[in-house]
């Protein structure tokens, strides 16, 4: 090959450079852009990945359903309404009826996964577990009568004609179309209800759900036409910006945001299910519209599924990792038999190996997947010994974490 002369080398450096500075910048690209319909950057995994995972490749549903989707084996996991942090609940759970789980497969078949899968399924589970319990047709009639609703209102043509006939509302099951009812009519009720009754009504426990089966017939829930073949609805991250441009204005997100109303952060109980979120949104109704006028606020109105997707971020909110001490650690550590393996400071014995956070901190998922992952040898391991197998609570998984990534420990 002949040499290149001077500016044949420059303009060959020239093209190479781009080339590469180009194809650097495609990787940049590829590696850092938004996922597209992704649900969560507040929630860790995503619903639908760990919904095909387990209707799918990890065959969980050969052993139980998902809101009636699935096997009959072991129980419905869409009928658990999990705790606070939702990741500590579910990994809790896991792990003390993990024994039962792996005495019903054959050795070897308990399936594998990896971090990123289990967060998928914890994802999933967590929002799979959010549809209102049924309500008592009975006790709703009970409730319609002496929370006043009959006043103003009929079901079914029985009672008031002053306001629409609940039966409407309620006949499509969807409980978006009652959360909307909730809120975005509340601001016209308020002077004619207090006016006829005295008072604003409130709803507690399941009241609220109890007047939608009453004003719906009784029948089972209908799945609303925007959900998928999972039952997922709703979005946390397009919820984070309906809640930027309609609610923050009033409410903050650890201390972010507007004071006129309440924190609405992780440590406010709030519910995640439907029904039960719109008996909050009208219980508050009269002070929110006051505060709002005292601002010289218009109150939000929230279209199609705006109200789902403000619902599904700020249960994500309480899904996240816990806090902890790694002293109250320390103690569950020994407390719940750990140590009685792996060392009093998870240094190992013979009996068990070091419990070492490695390059990466311990997080509640990655907990998770350890437990499942050395599970069935674990429990092998604790029958040969007589030891029984230990119970954990969701409180105690954020004070473990901390006393397993304590760089204290490592001296």
């Amino acid at each position: 090959m002949a040499a290149l002369s001077k500016r044949q080398q420059f303009l060959f450096w020239i093209v190479s450079a781009t080339v590469a500075i180009a194809g650097l910048v495609a990787i940049l690209m590829l590696e850092y852009r938004p996922p597209a319909g992704r649900h969560a950057v507040y929630v860790i995994g995503i619903p639908e990945e760990g919904a095909a995972l387990f209707f799918g490749e990890k065959q969980c549903a050969i052993c139980h359903s998902v809101n009636g989707r699935g096997g009959r084996v072991a129980p419905d996991l869409g009928t658990i309404h999990p705790g606070t942090p939702a990741t500590a609940w579910l990994t809790t759970v896991l792990w003390d009826h993990a024994p039962g789980m792996w005495r019903q497969m054959r050795p070897g078949t308990t399936p594998q996964l990896s971090q990123e899968e289990m967060a998928h399924i914890l994802a999933f589970l967590y929002q799979a577990g959010s549809a209102d319990t049924a309500g008592d047709p009975d006790a709703g009639q009970r409730v319609f009568a002496a929370k006043g609703c009959a006043h103003c209102h009929s079901v079914r043509s029985s009672g008031g004609k002053l306001a629409p006939d609940l039966t409407r509302i309620a006949a499509s099951g969807d409980s978006v179309a009652w959360m909307h009812a909730m809120w975005n009519h509340a601001q016209y009720m308020i002077g004619p209800v207090t006016r006829e009754l005295g008072q604003w009504p409130q709803f507690k426990g399941n009241e609220m759900n109890d007047l939608v089966a009453y004003a719906s017939g009784g029948g089972p829930p209908r799945r609303p036409a925007s959900t998928d073949e999972n039952g997922l609805r709703g979005s946390a991250e397009r919820g984070w910006q309906v809640f930027q441009a309609k609610c923050i204005q009033c409410h903050s997100v650890r201390g972010k945001g507007g004071h006129i109303g309440p924190e609405l952060g992780p440590d406010h109980d709030l519910p995640n299910t439907p029904v039960q979120f719109a008996a909050v949104l009208w219980n508050h109704a009269p002070a929110m519209l006051e505060h709002a006028r005292e601002a010289k606020m218009a109150a939000p109105t929230l279209q199609g599924d705006e109200i789902t997707d403000v619902l599904r971020f700020l249960a994500s909110l309480r899904y996240f990792e816990p806090s902890g001490s790694p002293f109250l650690g320390e103690r569950v550590f020994a407390e719940r038999g750990c140590a009685r393996c792996h060392g009093s400071n998870a240094e190992g014995t013979r009996e068990g190996p070091a419990l070492g956070a490695g390059a990466d901190a311990f997080t509640t998922v990655s907990l998770a997947t350890a437990l499942w992952r050395h599970g069935p040898a674990m429990r092998a391991r604790a029958e040969q010994l007589g030891i029984p197998w230990p119970s954990l609570e969701a409180t105690d998984v954020g004070d473990l974490i901390s006393f397993l990534n304590d760089p204290a420990r490592k001296k």
